[in-house]
């Protein structure tokens, strides 16, 4: 499942737009966000020259900000979180443009079922 912190439209379409198999759903009051201690980025993490490379190799490979999300200082996690309810993965981002590559979440997933 994938959570955000926007509006409901906004969690539907980016989930359309890149195919998830799975539910998307939004949390605009961030009371997960909140309960997994998410920060929020200062200027320099939302807009510093990590944010800025990173965003430069996303529009490299087609990727484009589409709209912005209430709060663009909230920093965002990954978590893989087993059936049980344990969490077996957590990725706090450093900086906005901090996203776990694909490889390691699959490499996390098969950890998990070996």
């Amino acid at each position: 499942m994938a959570v955000a912190h926007g509006e409901p439209k906004q969690a539907h379409a980016l989930c359309v737009r890149f195919h998830v198999p799975f539910p998307c759903l939004a949390d605009p009051k961030k009371d997960g966000y909140n309960a997994f201690d998410i920060k929020r980025g200062s200027a320099m993490q939302v807009m510093g020259p990590a944010t800025w490379a990173s965003g430069v190799r996303a529009f490299r490979k087609g990727h484009r900000v589409e709209a912005f999300g209430e709060d663009v200082y909230q920093l965002s996690a990954t978590f893989i979180i087993d059936r049980d309810g344990i969490v077996r993965y957590a990725r706090y981002a450093k900086h906005s443009g901090d996203h776990p590559r694909t490889a390691e979440l699959i490499e996390a997933l098969r950890a998990m079922h070996a």
